[in-house]
C-alpha cells in the first residue's frame, strides 16, 4: 500500500473516531440538559411546597380555636338535651304541637341525636385536616435526626396499620433486604411515610383480592436506600397524576381522603434529601418508590469500572457487591471514561486496556497529564498478559495488573489493598 494510500486511511480513521466521539459528547450534552431539567422542576416543586407549608400552617392555627370550641361543646350540649328530655316530654303531653325551633318534640326526640352525631363526625373531619396540615407545615423540621434502619420503620408502619389492612382484606407481602445501611433523619416520619403510602394504596383497591408489597433495597452505585409499595388497585387517575403530591389534590373523597397524605409524604421525603416518585396504570395498580440517602453515600469508596465487556462488568459489579459496600459508576470505553473523569473522582480506577476507539492506555496517558488526576488509584485487567502495552503502562507507574479470566479473591484483596489508605 502507498505511503499516501497509508495516511489517507489514517487520517479517515482519525475522522471516525472524532465522529463517534461527537455523537457520544452531544449525547451527554442532552442527558445533562435533561437531567438540568429535571432538577431545575425538582426546584421549582420545592419552592412551591415551602411556601404552601408557609400558607397551611397559617390556616391550620386560625381553623384549630374554632373547632377546638365545636368539639368541647358538643358533649356539652348531648348533656343539655339529656337534661331537658325530662322537661320537654311533659310539655308534649299537654300540648303535642308544642315546638321548639320549629320541629315537635317527637322529631327532636327522634332526630336530634343523630344530629348531634353527625356534627361530631363533621368536625372529626376538620380536625383530621387540621392535623394534616399541621404535619404539612411541620414536614420539613426534622429536629431529632439519628440512626435507623429502614426495616424498622416497616414494621412499625405496618403494626399501625394492620387493623385496616385486615378489616379491608388486604393482604401484604414484605421482602426487606438484610444489609441496608442506616438513615440519617426522623424514624417517626419516615414511618409516616409509609404509613401514608401503604393506606394510600388500600384506598386504591376496589376489589376483593387486595395486595400490597413492599421491598427495601439498597443502590450499590449512589449509596442509597430504596423502599418500594406496589397495590393492584385501580391506578391514579390520569386527571390528577401530574398534581398527586400537591395539597388537597385527591379521587379518594368518598373514603375519606384529604389530598394531604401523599403531600405530606413528599415533604418529609424532600426534607430528608430523598425522592419519591410513582408509576401507574389503570387497573392494575401502582408502585410508589421513595429513595433515601444513608451515611453509606459519603463514606463508601467510589470506584470507576471501564471495560466494553457488559458481561465483564456484571461479574465485577457482583464481585465488589459481596464484602463490602462500594459506590460503583461503570463506562463502556475509554471516551467515555475519561468523559467521566472530567467530573467524577473515583478512589479507584478498574481499567480494561484493549477497548474500540480509545483503549485503557490512551486513558492513563491522559490522567498522567491531568494534574487532578495525578493521584488516581488503578488496576489494569487484561487478557493479554504479555502484550507490550503493558510495559508502557509500567513506565507511565501503572503496575497494577489483573489477567482474565479473573481471580476473584485476588481481586478483592488488590481493591482492598490500593483503598486501604484512601
Amino acid at each position: 500500500m502507498a505511503p499516501q494510500e497509508s495516511s489517507r486511511e489514517e487520517l479517515e480513521a482519525q475522522l471516525a473516531r472524532l465522529r463517534a466521539e461527537n455523537r457520544r459528547l452531544e449525547s451527554a450534552v442532552r442527558k445533562t440538559e435533561t437531567a438540568l431539567n429535571a432538577v431545575e422542576d425538582q426546584l421549582q416543586q420545592a419552592q412551591k411546597m415551602e411556601t404552601l407549608g408557609t400558607l397551611v400552617a397559617g390556616v391550620a392555627h386560625e381553623i384549630n380555636n374554632p373547632i377546638n370550641l365545636i368539639m368541647y361543646n358538643l358533649p356539652l350540649l348531648r348533656k343539655i338535651w339529656a337534661d331537658l328530655l325530662a322537661v320537654v316530654i311533659p310539655l308534649q303531653a299537654r300540648d303535642p304541637q308544642c315546638k321548639f325551633g320549629g320541629f315537635t318534640i317527637d322529631f327532636l326526640q327522634e332526630n336530634l341525636p343523630q344530629l348531634l352525631a353527625d356534627t361530631e363526625m363533621a368536625a372529626n373531619r376538620v380536625t383530621k385536616i387540621v392535623s394534616d396540615l399541621k404535619n404539612f407545615s411541620r414536614q420539613s423540621n426534622l429536629s431529632e435526626r439519628q440512626l435507623f434502619d429502614l426495616n424498622t420503620a416497616v414494621k412499625n408502619a405496618l403494626r399501625l396499620a394492620q387493623t385496616t389492612l385486615r378489616r379491608a382484606g388486604i393482604t401484604v407481602q414484605t421482602d426487606l433486604a438484610s444489609d441496608l445501611p442506616e438513615v440519617e433523619g426522623s424514624l417517626q416520619s419516615i414511618e409516616q411515610v409509609i404509613l401514608n403510602l401503604v393506606i394510600n394504596g388500600a384506598q386504591a383497591i376496589d376489589h376483593a383480592r387486595g395486595d400490597i408489597r413492599i421491598q427495601t433495597r439498597v443502590d450499590r452505585k449512589d449509596g442509597r436506600v430504596r423502599l418500594r409499595i406496589t397495590d393492584n388497585g385501580r391506578g391514579v387517575s390520569p386527571v390528577i397524576a401530574d398534581r398527586i403530591f400537591l395539597p388537597f389534590v385527591t379521587d379518594k373523597q368518598a373514603q375519606g381522603g384529604t389530598g394531604l397524605g401523599l403531600s405530606v409524604t413528599y415533604g418529609i421525603v424532600k426534607a430528608h434529601g430523598g425522592e419519591v416518585t410513582f408509576q401507574t396504570r389503570a387497573g392494575e395498580g401502582t408502585v410508589f418508590t421513595v429513595l433515601l440517602p444513608t451515611k453509606l453515600k459519603r463514606q463508601a469508596a467510589k470506584i470507576l469500572l471501564v471495560d466494553d465487556d457488559s458481561l465483564v462488568r456484571q461479574v465485577l459489579v457482583e464481585a465488589l457487591s459481596i464484602p463490602r459496600c462500594y459506590l460503583i459508576e461503570e463506562a463502556t470505553n475509554g471516551i467515555e471514561a475519561s468523559i467521566r473523569l472530567g467530573t467524577y473522582r473515583p478512589d479507584l480506577l478498574i481499567l480494561d486496556i484493549f477497548m474500540p476507539e480509545m483503549d485503557g492506555l490512551e486513558v492513563c496517558r491522559s490522567i498522567r497529564a491531568e494534574p487532578e488526576l495525578a493521584g488516581t488509584k488503578v488496576i489494569i485487567t487484561t487478557g493479554f498478559p504479555g502484550h507490550p502495552k503493558l510495559d508502557e503502562l509500567a513506565a507511565l507507574g501503572f503496575t497494577n495488573v489483573l489477567v482474565k479470566p479473573f481471580n476473584i479473591p485476588e481481586l478483592l484483596r488488590s481493591v482492598e489493598t490500593l483503598l486501604a489508605d484512601r
